[in-house]
């Protein structure tokens, strides 16, 4: 069904399928034929995500967590999933590039100010759940008359096991505003990067165990954040930050390159991106990910199951996603691969474009200023082979 898409031939948007693979997966007799059955739907459409569990640390796409490798708990309730009735409440992002601007190249100020605006996350956390607990307390006659209903001797939502979410972006600007590299550029730049986010995650675990609150870390999905950091960026810290927002500044198409992930305009091979951007999975609780362009390239199964299971065993990446683009035309009803002007059919001009800038699949044309400069910039000469 997601081979075929939809009634135009278009991929379908939602659900996600992910396929969560194990060291089992690969002693498992005909596993190499489903992952070519899954790779090739990869190749036609872009809609299997691949979540490498290894270690059995019970990986789970659930309210944007991922990992419950240090919640043992939770890994017990992971087997009754009936029993998960928690949530993710909000997610908080880091502007890291604005950091660096204010950090003017020195370390210690640097951390000092990740440390601050970390408190100030777990404050803004705090609000929150004193808030919905005020909410929960009023019972069936208040508005989440569902969430606190009695079920099995407690309210239906557990909200003493719920995660709260604490994301970034711009961290290779960070690092390029800071070291002067960026991150893809040389190891002592990744390296940074690395100590970079291990304080956030020491900080993160430090709050934690203060507020008696689960602060865990995740890729903010930016799907609007990095556009709106970059613009009050280049208002409030200019003309500094006007070398290092990305897009067309004249256009006012600005972004930062999302969460710890490599500038997407940088040509760089897909399995050395998968590699970088996977070191810094480990640190991530949440959702971490990798997506892998394709654009009007179809790769055949066998490329994509092969390069798959590399990096399953030779990357430390928590999650990868391919990434085709498509054109569909609303004259003739039929999709193409690639983003084009017209129906290569038909010559039609009423056309939307598909493609994945961010999280998830979506049409060209719903894309904010933003996201229009990322797919511009999209490295159009890193597809696998």
């Amino acid at each position: 069904m997601y081979r075929e898409g939809d009634a135009l031939g278009s991929p379908f948007f939602f659900p996600k399928p992910l396929l969560r693979m194990t060291e089992d997966f690969f002693d498992t007799p005909g596993h190499e034929d489903f992952l070519l059955h899954v790779c090739g739907v990869a190749a036609e459409k872009g809609n299997p995500h691949f979540i490498f569990d290894r270690d059995r640390t019970l990986k789970a796409l659930r309210c944007c967590r991922l990992d419950f490798a240090s919640d043992l708990q939770a890994r017990e309730e992971a087997r009754r999933p009936w029993e998960m009735r928690y949530a993710s409440v909000q997610n908080v992002t880091l502007n890291l590039p604005r950091l660096g601007y204010l950090a003017e190249g020195n370390d210690t100020h640097l951390f000092s100010l990740i440390s601050e605006r970390m408190e100030i996350a777990a404050r803004a956390h705090i609000q929150k759940k004193q808030f919905i607990e005020r909410l929960l307390a009023v019972g069936d006659g208040g508005p989440l008359a569902l969430l606190s209903m009695d079920c099995e001797g407690s309210a239906y939502l557990k909200l003493d096991r719920a995660t709260y979410l604490i994301g970034m972006v711009g961290l290779n600007e960070l690092v390029q505003i800071h070291r002067g590299t960026q991150l893809h550029e040389n190891e002592k730049a990744l390296k940074f990067g690395l100590k970079v986010l291990g304080h956030i995650q020491k900080m993160a675990a430090r709050l934690g165990r203060q507020h008696n609150m689960r602060f865990i870390l995740e890729q903010t999905p930016a799907e609007s954040t990095a556009y709106r950091f970059a613009r009050l960026d280049l208002r409030y810290h200019s003309p500094r930050s006007g070398h290092f927002v990305r897009g067309d500044i004249a256009r006012g198409e600005l972004y930062y390159t999302n969460s710890t992930q490599l500038n997407i305009s940088a040509k760089t091979d897909p399995f050395t991106r998968v590699k970088s951007e996977g070191l810094f999975h480990p640190l991530i609780d949440g959702n971490a990910i990798t997506s892998i362009w394709l654009g009007e390239t179809k790769p055949s199964a066998e490329a994509l199951a092969r390069f798959v299971t590399k990096a399953f065993h030779e990357t430390a990446s928590s999650q990868i996603v391919f990434s085709p683009e498509f054109t569909v035309c609303f004259s003739c009803r039929q999709t193409a691969r690639g983003l084009k002007p017209t129906c290569p059919g038909c010559g039609s001009s009423r056309v939307e474009g598909i493609s994945r800038v961010g999280g998830y699949l979506t049409h060209t044309s719903r894309l904010n200023r933003g996201k229009v400069a990322e797919l511009r910039d999209t490295c159009r000469d890193c597809s696998p082979a």
